[in-house]
């Protein structure tokens, strides 16, 4: 049987889901060839309390997600897929997997139908401002850890300060990626870039998509990057 890891992304990219993209990558690089990873996004549905019909207790009343969610998890899983390809990891050793509930519970359940031999996701951190966000709205990461009969590996990115000058930033981040995987091609867009490359969480802005632009030219200059255009859009490659 092949085995399999288990690796949850969320909507956005996140910074700690990048970080466990890369983290997860590595762990491929130096596995056996049958070891595959599946990608699970989950897509978070609200609750609502009802009364039940003749009773006095209360039931839940689930809601579908809409046609936009279901969209929108393709996307994260499509993006997530292709960090993972442009990092050297074979199409054919990646699965994904969607699924709709609360997010801790899906995935532990995800994993137990899998029988996966370990669960990897990133989590914000132990800072203060996350201890009084999880007081608060809870913790996905710390529910999966407390609820997995399976190892949970939880990846933590490193602190990093907002970056003052963001095509520095891209630029520097682009290079770090190039030198981890040297004999790899890598495909990147201004998109790919100021998204699995941003120095904070956040939406995707003109500001970043400019900076990941000018970081890339600049590469191309410097003849690290060739320019391609693609179906309209530019593509810039190492090869």
């Amino acid at each position: 049987m092949n085995k399999r890891i288990l690796l949850a992304v969320d909507t956005n990219l996140s910074p700690p889901t990048q970080y466990a993209l890369r983290v997860t990558t590595r762990l491929l690089e130096q596995s056996s060839r049958d070891v595959r990873l599946v990608l699970l996004h989950v897509i978070p549905v609200p609750y609502d309390t009802l009364p039940a019909l003749g009773k006095s207790g209360r039931v839940y009343q689930h809601f579908s997600p809409t046609i936009q969610q279901r969209q929108q998890a393709e996307q994260t899983l499509w993006r997530a897929r292709t960090a993972l390809q442009q990092q050297g990891i074979a199409a054919d050793r990646i699965e994904w997997l969607q699924r709709v509930g609360k997010p801790a519970d899906e995935i532990v359940k995800a994993a137990e139908e899998l029988s996966v031999d370990s669960i990897v996701i990133g989590s914000r951190g132990n800072t203060l401002a996350q201890r009084i966000r999880r007081l608060f709205v809870g913790s996905t990461s710390h529910r999966v850890l407390r609820l997995s009969p399976y190892p949970v590996t939880l990846v933590v990115p490193p602190h990093r300060p907002r970056a003052r000058n963001l095509v520095a930033w891209y630029k520097a981040a682009i290079r770090r990626s190039l030198q981890e995987h040297p004999g790899s091609l890598q495909v990147f867009t201004a998109y790919d870039v100021a998204g699995l490359f941003a120095p904070s969480q956040g939406a995707i802005g003109i500001k970043e998509m400019e900076a990941a632009t000018g970081a890339l030219e600049q590469l191309v200059r410097e003849g690290l990057l060739c320019c391609h255009r693609v179906k309209g859009e530019l593509r810039y490659l190492n090869d």
